[in-house]
């Protein structure tokens, strides 16, 4: 459509008088349609104009639905050639009906409304203009049109909480009438992305769009080159030539990368960006060459050399050799684990695109909140790179990483963050997210709005979704929630995982939380406010029933751990099948929960109940670092008292890291007496623990009985047959974490008991370590 086009059916609609402004505009009365809804009917050649025209389409169908689903009225879809615009808009009228217009075709309406006019000039922006006899939704392209009819079906009362039936709120009403008004909205962010598995039918309502960052791990090489092919390109560690990272000093390396680019830009000719980066993994090129082009600067977070200069290096000769047959293509890096501190020497090539991935801070906690003093560090990062680069997002984590679906209700944290990331000039976000819908309640939901407007006010979205979604128990399940959020903000503690959960939520908490579910509960008696109010039961139950295996598991009451987690799995299995969309990550939940929960409990019961228990270990240590190593040589492990300013750590409340060792990577001594009793048996006796993070080694009495296997947070089990003895035993044990930690825990996560196989019931000898393996 030209300007010559739209000028002229926008003074044809002048002159009809449709400009005019009163009341209240119908769609349906009564049950019955009236309105129509009208799109372009201009036919488009390219695939991305084909694309534009779908979407429209689209949104022309789900307004068509909604306003069926509400009423029961069909209103029909119609498509047009601009010229038919005029005497469209004048029959409807004439007819008493409203014309809906969408997309292109609604501009000429938009002639006299300058405010609406520039929204067609952002992108994803909308403008939603209603008068009497029509009705235009605009936007500054296809997918702002699409918001806007979104817009346009949330004034009627339609809202997509999470993914499902479930979540998603549709009134009853026979007669929709719509405000007169002019309603412009534009994004705060230009990318607004969530990277979240089965929920793409949910994630469209949520006002997200824009570029979707294409950071990748890794720099491809042409299939051609294999370690097999081109050790050399590969890194030296320690000498030898090791997959996966590369050898970035090598010439070659940078020949192959290139190949690789230039073949990616050619086959995809209207690709802007690609991604480039070092692979997920540690283990960097220790050649001379390479070492050169480090910046000189420590990452405290990784323990090591920061890696970034070197690869912002490499990334600089790439875009350099490609400027001249593919100017103004960028490349996407990850700003992340080892290679998140800024730069030291080198100047970053202005086509280089970052997103932060801040792994190693705390995720719990906002970047403003004073009790993080590490998570704050976040702000500083974003700060210089925001100076460095010309672009800059954020690909960050809105879960607790690596958590298996506790309570996690972020609203205070969204808030802080994404205000303060509109205000430092982010570009957007592609935020990785489980889809713990269950437990996460309403922080996804949030997030998707505060990503539309960094100024939202996130009380009244929270008291908005509790209205919608459970009615009369709309109370109880707001303090629920807020409860839950004020407890992470308040919490100083910082793992990932679930580690802290009986830190944020101990007992009396969950009974509070409790009473406000058995309330809702109560008030939920109409459909579908119980089935609602049952969901959030069902998550409820599952997180408490995690928390009561933990106490469990403490108390080494093996038999109600073991009981408790039965009652994790079933509530689990419930949540991953709800309805057609899991309510609880089904991957994410069971993977995390058998790495570092589920086999303390299993084997702590198997052991425990198969054979004749001896004696726990308490869950009380004397503690003390070793930095410089020298514990053995000053005889830690022997039985006689010691001093040395030991101190007390209680591994049921948490991990070293809540020691505020969060980052210390080196060894670390545990220590303890034991009591065994008078008539221990003459058989074999063996010490197992539920685990450590990250290896082991252990002592009884002063005599060395083995070391645990390299699987960190994995139980393992110790034949301290030859070094027991009735009575008093001292136990030592030596913890190391040389390794990045991402979850900041560290040193003995579980229990650990004496036990001897009864007769005829020896133990399974598949996790007992031998003597002599390589420590740390």
């Amino acid at each position: 459509m030209n300007l010559l086009q739209i000028v002229k059916v926008g003074l044809a609609l002048w002159a009809t008088g449709a400009w005019l402004c009163a009341g209240e505009v119908a769609l349906v009365r009564e049950g019955k349609p009236q309105a129509v809804i009208l799109i372009s009917r201009e036919a488009e050649t390219s695939p991305a104009a084909r694309g534009q025209v779908a979407t429209v389409e689209g949104a022309a169908r789900d307004l068509q639905h909604y306003l069926r689903e509400i009423s029961g009225a069909e209103v029909a879809v119609s498509a047009l050639a601009v010229e038919e615009l005029e005497s469209a808009v004048a029959k409807a009228k004439a007819n008493g009906q409203t014309a809906v217009v969408l997309g292109n075709l609604a501009t000429p309406l938009l002639k006299d409304k300058p405010e609406a006019k520039a929204a067609l000039q952002v992108p994803d922006a909308f403008a939603l203009v209603a008068e009497p006899g029509w009705v235009a939704i605009a936007g500054g392209n296809a997918r702002g049109t699409e918001i806007g009819v979104h817009a346009l079906l949330e004034q009627l009362g339609v809202r997509w909480f999470f993914p499902g039936k479930l979540g998603t709120v549709v009134p009853k009403r026979a007669t929709l009438e719509l405000a007169t008004q002019q309603t412009v909205e534009k994004p705060a962010f230009a990318a607004r992305q969530f990277q979240l598995r089965d929920a793409e039918g949910w994630v469209k309502y949520q006002r997200t769009g824009g570029r979707y960052f294409s950071g990748a791990h890794g720099i491809k090489l042409p299939k051609a080159v294999t370690f097999e092919t081109h050790p050399q390109v590969y890194a030296l560690v320690n000498g030898e030539r090791r997959k996966p990272q590369l050898c970035l000093s090598n010439p070659e390396t940078l020949r192959f990368a290139l190949e690789a680019a230039r073949s990616y830009f050619k086959e995809n000719p209207n690709a802007d960006w690609y991604g480039m980066g070092p692979e997920d993994k540690a283990s960097f090129c220790e050649c001379a060459g390479c070492r050169a082009l480090d910046g000189g600067d420590e990452d405290p977070f990784s323990g090591g050399a920061s890696m970034t200069d070197r690869y912002l290096w490499f990334l600089n000769q790439v875009l350099a050799d490609l400027e001249g047959d593919y100017p103004n293509r960028k490349i996407a890096f990850y700003i992340y684990h080892s290679y998140m501190r800024p730069p030291v020497k080198v100047k970053p090539h202005p086509n280089i695109v970052g997103a932060l991935a801040p792994i190693a801070l705390c995720r719990i906690h906002g970047m403003n909140n004073p009790i993080c003093p590490e998570r704050s560090y976040l702000r500083p990062l974003a700060e210089a790179w925001s100076g460095l680069l010309g672009e800059v997002y954020e690909r960050g984590y809105w879960f607790n990483l690596a958590d298996p679906g506790m309570w996690f209700v972020q609203t205070s944290r969204l808030k802080d963050e994404i205000a303060t990331g509109h205000a430092l000039g982010l570009r957007g976000y592609r935020t990785e997210c489980l889809g713990h819908w269950a437990v996460e309640g309403p922080s996804l939901y949030i997030a998707g709005r505060l990503m539309w407007d960094a100024g939202a006010d996130t009380d009244a979205l929270l008291r908005d979704y509790c209205e919608h979604l459970f009615g009369p128990a709309a109370g109880p399940m707001e303090a629920y929630f807020a409860l839950i959020d004020q407890r992470l903000r308040e919490g100083d503690h910082h793992a990932g995982s679930a580690f802290n959960v009986l830190q944020f939520f101990p007992a009396e908490v969950r009974a509070e939380l409790d009473s406000y579910i058995a309330q809702a509960s109560k008030l939920a008696h109409a459909e579908p406010y119980a089935a609602r109010v049952a969901l959030f039961a069902q998550g409820h139950g599952y997180a408490s029933a995690f928390a009561q295996m933990l106490e469990a598991q403490y108390r080494q009451e093996w038999g109600a751990a073991h009981q408790s987690l039965q009652k994790v799995d079933h509530l689990r299995g419930e949540l991953v099948e709800k309805g057609e969309t899991p309510m609880l990550g089904r991957t994410s939940s069971g993977s995390y929960l058998r790495r570092f929960f589920r086999l303390p409990v299993e084997q702590g019961w198997a052991r425990a109940s198969q054979n004749r228990g001896l004696a726990p270990l308490s869950n009380q240590w004397l503690f003390l670092t070793d930095p410089d190593r020298v514990g053995e040589a000053l005889g830690y492990e022997r039985e006689a008292p010691l001093g040395g300013n030991w101190q007390k750590l209680d591994v049921s409340e948490g991990t070293w890291g809540d020691a505020g060792l969060r980052y210390y990577k080196g060894l670390a001594w545990y220590r303890q007496e034991v009591e065994l009793p008078a008539d221990l048996a003459a058989g074999r006796v063996f010490l197992w623990f539920g685990g450590v993070d990250e290896s082991a080694k252990v002592w009884v009495n002063g005599k060395l009985v083995g070391n645990s296997p390299r699987s960190a947070f994995t139980p393992f089990e110790l034949d301290a047959t030859g070094a027991v003895r009735p009575g008093k035993n001292t136990v030592a044990v030596c913890v190391a974490n040389l390794h990045v930690d991402e979850l900041g825990s560290g040193g003995l996560t579980a229990p650990a008991f004496f036990y001897a196989p009864v007769k005829g019931a020896e133990a399974a000898l598949e996790n007992v370590r031998p003597l002599g393996e390589t420590f740390p």
